[in-house]
Order: C-alpha cells, then sequence, then structure tokens
C-alpha cells in the first residue's frame, strides 16, 4: 500500500501539471488580441507569398470572415507562444531527468524544433504555391476559379501541419537506430512496408487529390533515405568503448577459490534439485 508521503507527491505532480496548462493557456489568451489585430496581414501575407499575383479570395457566408480570423488568431498566437511554452514544459519535466538525459532531449527538441519549422517553410513556399499554379492552370472560358476563404485557409493549415509532423522521420529513424531498439539493416529492408506508411499517413493529412499526397510523399521518402545514410555514418562513426585491463590483478591459485562442501546436505539438495537439473539441461544445449 502506498503511504501518505506518496499520494502527496502525486498530488503534487499533479498540482504542477496543472499550473503549467493554466500558465499556457493564459499566454495563449494573452496573445490573441494581438494575433486578431494582425489577422489581415496574415491573410494578406498568405496570398502575396503563396498565390499568383491578382489572386483573390471570396467568402460565401456572412460570418465566415469573422471565423477565419479567429482561427488565424488562435494558429499565430499559439505559433508565438510556442518558444515560452517549450520553455516551460522544460522547466516541468527537467528535474527527472539525468546530465546525460538532458543533453539528449536538448539535441533531439532543436532538431525537432528545426526540421518542424523546414517543413513548414518547404510547403509554404514551394509546395502551395506549386499547388496553385496547377489548380490555377485547368480555369477555361468555362471554368472560372472561385476559391473560397475558408477551404483555403483550411486547406493550408492542413498542409503546413502535415508536412510540419512527416519531417519529423529523420528523428524517428535516427534515434531507433542509434538507440539499438531496430538494427539500421532492418529499418533497410522495410523500405516498401516505410513507403506505404509514408502514402498513408500524406493521404491522411492532405487534402483528398492525389497531387497533395505525392508532394507530401515525395520528400518524406527522400528525407526517409537521407536519414538512413546520416544514421549509417553516424554508426560507422563510433569508437568502440576500450576498457584496460588493471595491472595489479592478482595470480589466483585453485586453492583460493570457493570450494564447497560436497558432504554437506545443503549441497545435495541443491545438487539434486529440479532447478540444477534444468540449468544443465540449458547448458547442455549450449
Amino acid at each position: 500500500m502506498n503511504s501518505p508521503e506518496d499520494y502527496k507527491t502525486f498530488l503534487e505532480h499533479l498540482e504542477a501539471l496543472r499550473y503549467l496548462i493554466f500558465r499556457i493557456i493564459i499566454a495563449i489568451v494573452i496573445l490573441l488580441p494581438v494575433s486578431f489585430y494582425f489577422a489581415d496581414d496574415c491573410i494578406r501575407f498568405l496570398v502575396d507569398y503563396s498565390c499568383p499575383p491578382d489572386f483573390t479570395l471570396r467568402y460565401f457566408s456572412l460570418m465566415e470572415p469573422l471565423f477565419v480570423k479567429i482561427k488565424i488568431s488562435l494558429l499565430t498566437a499559439l505559433f508565438i507562444a510556442l518558444p515560452y511554452i517549450a520553455y516551460t514544459v522544460w522547466k516541468f519535466i527537467v528535474p527527472a531527468l539525468y546530465p546525460e538525459e538532458k543533453r539528449t532531449v536538448k539535441r533531439l527538441a532543436f532538431s525537432t524544433w528545426l526540421l518542424f519549422h523546414g517543413g513548414v517553410a518547404f510547403c509554404f513556399f514551394f509546395i502551395i504555391p506549386a499547388m496553385m499554379r496547377f489548380s490555377l492552370s485547368m480555369q477555361s472560358n468555362e471554368l472560372h476559379p472561385a476559391i473560397g476563404l475558408s477551404n483555403y485557409v483550411v486547406l493550408v493549415g492542413m498542409l503546413l501541419l502535415g508536412f510540419g509532423i512527416m519531417f519529423q522521420l529523420p528523428i524517428v529513424v535516427f534515434f531507433l537506430a542509434l538507440s539499438g531498439m531496430v538494427k539500421l539493416e532492418t529499418i533497410k529492408k522495410l523500405r516498401a512496408i516505410v513507403l506505404i506508411v509514408i502514402l498513408t499517413l500524406s493521404a491522411l493529412l492532405t487534402p483528398p487529390d492525389i497531387f497533395s499526397q505525392l508532394m507530401m510523399a515525395i520528400p518524406t521518402y527522400l528525407l526517409f533515405e537521407l536519414s538512413l545514410l546520416i544514421s549509417s555514418i553516424a554508426i560507422r562513426g563510433r569508437r568502440p568503448i576500450e576498457v584496460e585491463a588493471p595491472e595489479d590483478i592478482p595470480d589466483l591459485e585453485e586453492e583460493d577459490f570457493f570450494q564447497p562442501d560436497t558432504d554437506s546436505d545443503d549441497y545435495s539438495k541443491y545438487y539434486h534439485s529440479p532447478a540444477k537439473k534444468r540449468k544443465l539441461r540449458y547448458m547442455s544445449r549450449k
């Protein structure tokens, strides 16, 4: 049965977690009015840098612009508060980590942050403009584009989040290979399965069209191959641990070792016990 001190410690951790979530919510709420004020600028920036010139978005309901601005405000406030959220979470978990674990988490956190923003930037400056050019190229005298504001913002948000998540694949592969949980040769043999998983996740994280899925799946698979190459270089670069044998080991004679008393009852009981017989059978199979 747990002691009252254990319950107290557990409740203290719950209280610290509650206070952590409360501070994160307060930070987002404080940034929300500022983000809402710049929501129009965010939409203008989104259209200017990801759409062709003279492109305009349309809305098809009275309250659609307001709801879109609220969504953009929430996302912008969350994005601005990410450094504070990461610092707060780090201060919460750091007392439970050893020094080596702290260094590993720091490297992992920086790599995760870098790859996530790299995926978002790659999607924003390359994928979305290419997708828009592809879509607008199908217009004709009978077909004119009328892209809605809400649909476009949701689509861009899904793509940015999806690319940020899929660009975490090198971290997963690198961690599995270097930790020894899965051998690198085994991961290489599972290329076909990894490709199927990438295509499935791309279908879930992008709109239901083959163009968006391939635009996410192809860079992700190339990153997977790159992570295999980097993992191979890192594993080959590891130096084997050399252990020097101490020089002051005395020479032991046979009589220095423990010699059991074979005439004792305890030795006879152990030697003829089922546990000893199982051990002897196991050693004989080896």
